[in-house]
C-alpha cells in the first residue's frame, strides 16, 4: 500500500468517524443539538484537502530538487567531456 493510500485511508476513517459522532453526542450530552451542516465533519474534510495538498507540494519539491541535480550532474559531464574533446 502506498503513501497516498495510507493517508486517503486515514482520513476516510476520520471522516466517518465525525458521522458516527456526531449521532452519538444525543446519548452523552443531552442538551446536544446536531448542527444541519455537520461542522466537525466539514472541518474534517477541509483539513483532508489541505493537508493532502500539502503533502502533493512537498513531493513536487523533492521532485524538483533531484531533477535539478540530475540537470546539474549532467552539465559538469558535458562540460568534462567538451573539455576532453578539445584537449
Amino acid at each position: 500500500m502506498d503513501r497516498d493510500s495510507r493517508f486517503h485511508l486515514v482520513f476516510a476513517a476520520l471522516f466517518v468517524l465525525s458521522f458516527v459522532a456526531a449521532s452519538s453526542f444525543d446519548a452523552w450530552l443531552p442538551g446536544w443539538r446536531d448542527p444541519q451542516l455537520r461542522l466537525s465533519s466539514f472541518a474534517i474534510g477541509l483539513i483532508w484537502v489541505v493537508a493532502f495538498f500539502l503533502q502533493r507540494g512537498r513531493l513536487l519539491v523533492d521532485e524538483l530538487r533531484v531533477l535539478r541535480d540530475r540537470v546539474e550532474r549532467l552539465e559538469r559531464r558535458v562540460r568534462d567531456l567538451e573539455d576532453e574533446a578539445a584537449a
